[in-house]
């Protein structure tokens, strides 16, 4: 028997949409892999206003599938992939399984250092200081930061972290400027708040050096930063709402002349330690179980490091599967791939081009935020 709807509307199923309210359409579209929702922007106007409504790039943000922007350092064009995975990497297998979203191609060159829900932070030098969705294909070039408020001594580290604040929803760049002068270290905090089109001096008290390895990691809301002392290390951790600075211990390195770094693993803050010198030649992977709580750091990982050239300096873990496997930044120009099973790393190739070529890679979870909200900025196109 027809059914009733049939008889009154025979385009009842060819124009469903037409039909259905508003906020179903929303929590359909938001479901959809984000380069199938870019598609949808095409299809009409009421889907492309729908679309970068802040009620949609919230519910699309909540269910965006985390993955990877993969950065291949070639100077032209400049290429960037955002990848995902089926479900891990096959170490055994000649061709891995990335599943690319889709590629992009920046207007200025240099890596993509960090990700916040959604948007990219990279920096190439301290004049070249960008936010980008590349979504959306547009991206904000920060104006230069704010004088030093010393003499430019002889030996200064720099370093930036990127994140957004947890009640406010407000993307941040910090800047610190690490000046070693003699016994008078000195340290000048900035903030950028995207939306002010300014930079500000924030009141953070710290004899800490920071610099190389210690770009900002984002948990929970704050930025945190490994910073040195004589003979010691601390995490100093900014809150991006209150923008208050507290500081906290890392573990303590299992061996003397050991390098370490900073990043997220697993939901937790991760310190990874590795050797320095023979005869122990091991990568550490410590993990803060409980947030904030210094006492419980434990040590997850102990990786030897088969396979890989006795002068690596820097090892970054980026992601865990289920089984133990990680994948890491090595050296910021390789990406690594750790397997629990055979107890060995092994260099991951990403580049269809060249096998030669070096890559990096942050986590990225695509958004649909559009730039040109924030009117003070100057949003370009690309």
């Amino acid at each position: 028997m027809m059914n009733k709807t049939s008889i009154k509307n025979p385009r009842m199923g060819q124009d469903l949409f037409t039909y259905l309210p508003s906020e179903i359409i929303l929590n359909i579209l938001s479901r959809l892999p984000a380069r199938t929702t870019m598609i949808c922007k095409c299809v009409c106007k009421p889907w492309l206003d729908l679309l970068v409504t802040p009620e949609f790039v919230k519910s699309h943000l909540s269910k965006s599938v985390p993955g990877l922007v993969v950065f291949e350092w070639k100077t032209d064009p400049n290429p960037h992939k955002v990848v995902e995975f089926v479900n891990k990497l096959d170490f055994n297998c000649h061709e891995h399984r990335w599943n690319v979203v889709f590629s992009f191609d920046l207007p200025f060159y240099g890596p993509v250092h960090d990700s916040a829900n959604g948007l990219l932070f990279s920096c190439h030098r301290d004049d070249e200081i960008f936010v980008c969705n590349p979504i959306t294909r547009e991206y904000i070039r920060l104006p230069s930061p704010l004088p030093r408020i010393y003499p430019k001594p002889e030996i200064e580290r720099l370093t930036y972290g990127f994140g957004v604040s947890r009640s406010s929803g407000e993307f941040k760049v910090v800047r610190i400027l690490s000046a070693i002068a003699g016994r008078n270290d000195r340290c000048d905090w900035q903030v950028y708040t995207v939306g002010t089109a300014s930079w500000r001096r924030v009141a953070c008290c710290s004899l800490l050096e920071y610099g190389g390895n210690s770009k900002g990691v984002l948990l929970n809301g704050n930025l945190h930063f490994l910073g040195w002392e004589p003979y010691s290390s601390r995490v100093s951790c900014l809150d991006l709402e209150t923008e208050l600075l507290s500081t906290f211990s890392p573990p303590h390195p299992s061996y003397p002349n050991t390098g370490r770094n900073l990043s997220v693993l697993g939901g937790c803050l991760c310190v990874c330690d590795m050797t320095l010198s023979q005869p122990v030649n091991e990568i550490h992977i410590w993990l803060m179980k409980e947030y904030g709580d210094d006492e419980s750091w434990t040590k997850e990982f102990i990786i030897h490091k088969v396979g890989l050239e006795d002068r690596l300096w820097f090892v970054c873990p980026i992601k865990v599967f289920e089984d133990g496997d990680i994948i890491m930044g090595l050296e910021f120009r390789q990406l690594g791939y750790y397997s629990s099973k055979t107890k060995t790393i092994r260099k991951l190739d990403v580049s269809e081009l060249d096998p030669n070529i070096s890559s990096c890679a942050v986590v990225y979870a695509p958004s649909f935020l559009p730039l040109k909200t924030y009117a003070m900025e100057n949003v370009i196109s690309f």
